[in-house]
């Protein structure tokens, strides 16, 4: 840990920062008006309360603690000395594991991912407290949905604080110039998506002359096809059965019906001849006009792809639509599991501590909180204008707000990029206001099996993508599925099956 101290001050930041807003200087949050914390006053002076932490950052600026004013004045605000150990992104899993594998851990550490599997087994071992309680006491981390608060339960205890995000964040969009071109109307069902991208693909919507567009983009993961899984009633992760138990998603019918679906869209130009070799760069066919439709794309993701299509065609429109409507009604889009991961406390803790700990998550969830991540310190980090915008500037890059930031109140309009203009702003926010009742969730957001755990790899990473490519791009007949549902059941799927279906039952 030679890098500790050097480091520890950025994110002894991360933790605090992001929980207290306000500066050594009397400066208070940009745009709040009064303390929405809980802080720690007494009639006499109090020792602070020293407190260790650990988390993982990516930023490049390096931060001293001597001319950091969000940190001076979290360490003031809540009376406490921060001992923080930053630890490269890269290098945090391996270092987090050995850091618990030695029993000597700081008071509170992120915990990248939930479910997962190491955590999972670290509960079990009781190296994490159970925080009920602390979590009782923090009215603004209450506001949390329940939905996010129950993805995160396990054995019916809370042993994490998460991070919250969206629990759905992702939308369709489509070129609506090119609609208008070909004289089409809004698809709103899979039938009418299926006619738009192969007349996208067949009639030349950009007007050039050449057979160099098509439909609908995506990747050998075709993770942004979800919509179409999800319309043909393929279930997100988990589906209940007939009989009440859960089935694989994977070798549901509807899954088999989309990939036949998708199978025709490929023979026709309507899905992209070359997703099979594309590795993650889907939307720079969005981006570079040759594309109309994403089915599904991070909302946040907008701004950069509509600036990067008007440079090439500054006439281009994308617009949002309804997930499309499957044969048997069913639309929406896979809701998450509402987290990031969280912030884990070891069970060796003391109270103090942890009460210390929760004082400043909760602030950070606090509507002067939230205002402290975006904006920083008044007068020190921005500037608010005549007319009521704020401004940020160098001094907020410099220290680094967005880096100290633990937790965050739950925001549906998180996923806008807040350097875009303000009509693309608008797009945005009216956007997640139209997905936001949408999701459809996973029935087992907190469990992973062990037997997945293992075979993950085998199952997913390749016989899956082997076999739905295959088939997508008709090297296989439609048939193969059925062979694809025995080789995953007898290649460990029946034992994810029980071990899921137990979960469930135990759960109960």
């Amino acid at each position: 840990m030679k890098n500790v101290r050097k480091t520890a001050m950025l994110t002894a930041a991360v933790l605090l920062a992001g929980s207290a807003a306000g500066c050594s200087n009397n400066a208070a949050p940009a745009g709040s008006t009064g303390s929405a914390g809980t802080s720690s006053t007494s009639s006499a002076p109090q020792a602070p309360v020293e407190l260790s932490v650990m988390f993982y950052t990516s930023a490049n600026i390096q931060i001293s603690h001597d001319n950091n004013e969000a940190i001076k004045f979290l360490e003031k605000k809540f009376n406490v000395k921060l001992n923080v150990m930053d630890i490269p992104i890269n290098d945090y899993t391996t270092k987090q594991n050995t850091i618990v594998a030695s029993g000597s851990m700081p008071d509170v550490m992120v915990w990248n991912a939930f479910p997962e599997a190491a955590l999972a087994g670290y509960i079990k071992q009781g190296a994490f407290m159970q925080l009920d309680k602390y979590i009782d006491a923090a009215p603004n981390l209450k506001k949390y949905p329940q939905a996010i608060w129950d993805n995160v339960k396990t054995d019916g205890h809370f042993y994490i604080i998460p991070r919250v995000r969206p629990l759905v964040r992702t939308g369709v969009y489509i070129r609506k110039d090119w609609l208008d071109k070909l004289g089409l109307p809004i698809p709103k069902t899979t039938d009418d998506l299926a006619k738009v991208a192969i007349a996208f693909a067949q009639n030349d919507p950009d007007g050039d002359g050449k057979a160099n567009t098509y439909g609908i983009v995506t990747d050998a993961k075709m993770g942004n096809l979800n919509p179409i899984f999800a319309a043909f009633g393929a279930g997100n992760g988990w589906l209940k059965g007939s009989d009440g138990s859960l089935v694989n998603s994977y070798i549901t019918p509807g899954t088999n019906q989309a990939l036949q679906y998708l199978r025709n869209l490929y023979e026709k130009g309507g899905l992209s001849k070359d997703f099979a070799v594309q590795q993650g760069n889907a939307r720079k066919e969005i981006q570079s006009g040759k594309a109309g439709i994403m089915v599904e794309s991070y909302i946040v993701d907008y701004a950069q792809d509509i600036a990067a299509l008007k440079k090439v065609d500054p006439k281009a429109e994308l617009v949002y639509i309804d997930p499309p409507v499957g044969p048997s009604g069913v639309s929406g889009y896979y809701a998450g599991s509402g987290n990031a991961g969280g912030w884990v406390v070891p069970a060796t803790t003391k109270p103090e501590k942890v009460k210390k700990l929760m004082e400043i998550m909760d602030w950070e969830a606090s509507d002067e909180g939230y205002k402290f991540n975006k904006y920083g310190l008044d007068g020190i980090h921005s500037t608010k204008a005549a007319d009521g915008t704020i401004a940020t500037n160098e001094k907020y890059i410099s220290d680094d707000i967005k880096e100290l930031i633990m937790v965050s109140p739950y925001d549906v309009y998180s996923y806008t990029d807040g350097g875009a203009p303000a009509d693309i702003q608008k797009i945005q926010r009216d956007a997640l206001d139209k997905i936001k009742d949408k999701g459809i969730a996973n029935p087992v957001p907190n469990f992973i099996s062990p037997t997945q755990i293992q075979k993950n790899e085998d199952l997913n990473n390749k016989l899956r993508y082997d076999y739905f490519i295959r088939i997508i791009t008709g090297q296989l007949p439609t048939s193969a599925f059925d062979e694809f549902v025995s080789k995953w059941k007898s290649g460990g799927g029946d034992q994810i099956t029980k071990e899921t279906n137990d979960f469930v039952k135990g759960a109960k």
